[in-house]
């Protein structure tokens, strides 16, 4: 076994630092209850992510929950190759993962018109728009340190 397959690969983070995403949890709530996410959140993330597969022009795939370090995930897998993964736990976050740069930019694209389309308030839904960022990396694209940093602060000024 000679090395590691070297992957590079493109993805979309937006995070909500204005909390304005239809689905984010707005009540506090303990990671154990986040697991059992009420029917109404629910629904709300399910209708946003009908949508951006509308206007990506994709199906997606649920494909389960998890925790991992604190942090609460639905996944979404695309028919054509990549995954989303989901924080609705504030400050909520969308992340998605291709190989193609071309199609990350197409998705970037979608959830840009999904922001236009779900948050009523224009100059929140300027500020999501332009914090959604297109990147080809290797290292993680929200990783737990950042998102624990983002989660402090938003402590602070609760």
């Amino acid at each position: 076994m000679g090395g590691f397959l070297k992957s590079r690969h493109s993805y979309v983070t937006l995070v909500d630092l204005p909390e304005a995403l239809p689905f984010e949890i707005k009540k506090k709530k303990e990671i154990r209850f986040i697991l059992e996410a009420g029917e109404e959140d629910t629904k709300r993330l399910f209708g946003f992510v009908r949508l951006l597969e509308k206007l990506f022009g994709e199906e997606f795939s649920f494909i389960g929950e998890d925790i991992i370090a604190e942090k609460f995930y639905r996944r979404f897998l695309f028919s054509r190759g990549g995954f989303m993964e989901v924080m609705s736990e504030p400050p909520a976050a969308i992340i998605a993962h291709f190989i193609e740069k071309s199609r990350a930019k197409k998705f970037a694209d979608a959830l840009k018109k999904v922001i236009e389309k779900t948050v009523t308030d224009e100059t929140i839904a300027k500020i999501l728009k332009n914090s959604v960022e297109l990147s080809s990396e290797k290292e993680e694209a929200l990783s737990y340190k950042k998102w624990s940093e983002m989660k402090k602060i938003r402590k602070l000024v609760e």
